[in-house]
């Protein structure tokens, strides 16, 4: 199942979203998924900044200002107002931006810490940490693949079959479109089967998301050897995984593991509007219980978080903010590029979707998921339960389907 990197209890929540897949899910996992997602947004908050703080004064030698951002358009400016060097290629974008900021999807929403050197401030990397739509998304786009391969895989048997019991060799089957149509629809039914008869879910290997926290560093030579060094001599993190991108995106990315900051987390209770939202958000009933659940969820929690580092040059940051590798242009090709777009795709990527934002939202009863596999449903009804979940009939905080 999927398995979110930077997420405490990620073993437990995989398992959560899995009995979800197969109409397993029970009230009390529901407010088991509340308490996971709404402390992991808390507690990530503070372990990432706490790091990146850290990070940050390694290689500058002082400690950083920084600020909160909430929009793309906040860290793109920042970017872009007090550019590093100058070449050719960078007057291009600076120029173009200026021109048309309208064009780089300056109102995305973003989850993040801007950190700056210099005066006038300018861009010395960040912290963000992906919104929970996003994660819903991701983790749903895995599911679809996964879902996909099988069905693929199923269909290819299928086919296999007819070819012995005619005797010919599978690769001399001519199949006409609408039985291709027809096996496919069959090996559909057949994955569906296995969800309903809850084999599915066993079967399927783990999908790592280690991307929910992500520390993006501007790093010339100098820097990324002292992030080399620094690295080397930190017991508490080590590398999982290592890329160095070449083509329209140019940069070094690396997933590390970090050892939790248990005690760092445990004096960090939530408080103020911070605790306010939680309860409101059914996480526990009062401030009492809610220090004594935040407790328990850091003690009880894996022992390490992993998320992803990225060392990348000015230019190529541009590049990557308002040039030809753009992230949202990637995550609106994603969408439009995949491939199975099926009943089971449509269902996981709504209740994927839904299940985050129940976390997320002051509805604290729980009668049934309202999405299932072998269901059909129309966008329509996605809409009304996801109104339901933040506008409840009666003024009650309750799910009424």
């Amino acid at each position: 199942m999927i398995l979110l990197g930077s997420f405490l209890h990620r073993d437990e929540l995989a398992d959560l979203l899995g009995r979800a897949l197969e109409d397993r899910f029970t009230a009390d996992d529901a407010l088991r998924l509340k308490v996971i997602v709404n402390l992991n947004a808390y507690a990530a908050r503070t372990w990432s900044d706490a790091f990146a703080t850290e990070l940050f004064h390694a290689l500058h030698g002082v400690d950083l200002p920084c600020f909160p951002a909430t929009s793309k358009g906040e860290m793109k400016d920042l970017i872009v107002d007090n550019p590093p060097i100058r070449t050719p290629r960078i007057d291009e974008l600076l120029g173009r931006y200026r021109q048309f900021p309208e064009d780089f999807y300056r109102e995305t929403p973003y989850d993040g810490m801007l950190f700056t050197i210099d005066d006038p401030p300018r861009y010395a990397g960040s912290r963000r940490i992906k919104r929970v739509r996003r994660i819903a998304e991701k983790s749903a786009r895995r599911l679809i693949d996964y879902m996909y391969e099988q069905i693929r895989q199923r269909a290819d048997e299928l086919a296999s079959e007819r070819a012995r019991r005619l005797g010919i060799p599978k690769d001399q089957l001519i199949t006409p479109e609408e039985e291709m149509a027809a096996e496919f629809k069959h090996a559909e039914l057949r994955v569906l089967k296995s969800i309903r008869e809850h084999l599915f879910v066993a079967a399927m290997p783990h999908f790592n998301i280690d991307d929910v926290v992500g520390i993006r560093v501007l790093a010339d030579a100098e820097l990324t050897g002292r992030f080399d060094q620094w690295l080397a001599d930190r017991p508490d993190l080590s590398i999982v995984d290592e890329k160095s991108f070449s083509g329209d995106f140019v940069g070094r990315n690396m997933v590390v593991a970090y050892r939790l900051p248990r005690e760092r987390l445990r004096l960090a209770a939530p408080t103020g509007e911070h605790a306010e939202r939680l309860i409101s958000r059914g996480v526990a009933p009062d401030l009492a219980s809610l220090n004594a659940v935040y407790r328990r969820f850091v003690d009880e929690a894996e022992g390490h978080v992993r998320f992803e580092v990225l060392l990348i040059d000015y230019e190529q940051l541009l590049e990557s903010e308002i040039g030809r590798s753009m992230h949202e242009g990637h995550v609106l090709d994603q969408r439009e590029n995949q491939v199975y777009k099926g009943r089971l795709a449509t269902n996981v990527e709504a209740l994927m979707n839904w299940l985050f934002a129940y976390a997320l939202s002051q509805c604290t009863t729980f009668d049934s998921l309202p999405i299932q596999m072998r269901g059909t449903y129309l966008p329509d009804y996605f809409d009304r339960i996801h109104r339901r979940l933040y506008d409840p009939p009666h003024g009650q905080h309750g799910l009424t389907m």
